[in-house]
């Protein structure tokens, strides 16, 4: 059903394909995303923006003792709001790298590592097709990111008014973002 505010309501008769279109994503549609929320009674179209996205994460390497459904949901909740666990992960049949989903809100930073037991823990982020990173937002990548507009902008105040920039002047991103965060995760189809 087409609703206002770009907002349409999708109604599903299976439980499975409802779970695929809430955790299956982040869903792309001509470089801008698709959010997908589980509808509630009280939502209005004109309530407030949806900023955020449902994304799958993982964690690689983190230690086996860790791997406990109500400590992987606190995990996740440290990235963003736990969604679910997958199968794998749940039933310890990976050892490599759990993964999580999770609701990630597109106005923040993503966070790059979380500190367990005094070490820091990689967090790596499945099929997000735009990351900044300058900023580390997923709502634009970095030729686009006011952050870095600014800091040139101010860089071409400094040097019309005769002052030399500093060549510090683009400030380090907070847990250093790159291509590193980024994993590809193929889609396995029964045959």
């Amino acid at each position: 059903m087409d609703l206002n505010n770009e907002t349409f309501l999708v109604t599903f008769n299976n439980d499975q394909d409802y779970l695929q279109a809430l955790t299956g994503g982040p869903w792309e549609i001509l470089d801008h995303y698709l959010v997908v929320h589980q509808w509630t009674p009280t939502f209005r179209t004109s309530d407030k923006p949806h900023r955020s996205v449902v994304a799958w994460v993982q964690l690689p390497e983190l230690p086996v003792h860790f791997y406990h459904r109500e400590v992987l949901f606190a995990l996740g909740n440290l990235i963003g709001r736990t969604v679910k666990l997958d199968y794998h992960t749940e039933m310890l049949q990976r050892g490599k790298f759990s993964r999580i989903a999770v609701e990630l809100d597109m106005t923040r930073p993503l966070p790059t590592r979380i500190r367990l037991d005094g070490a820091w823990q990689q967090i790596l982020y499945e099929n997000l097709p735009q990351i900044c990173y300058e900023c580390g937002r997923i709502v634009h990548t970095e030729d686009r990111c006011a952050t870095k507009v600014k800091m040139i902008q101010q860089s071409d105040n400094m040097a019309t008014a005769g002052q030399q920039p500093p060549e510090n002047l683009q400030p380090e991103p907070p847990a250093g973002y790159g291509p590193w965060m980024q994993v590809t995760r193929k889609s396995r189809k029964n045959s």
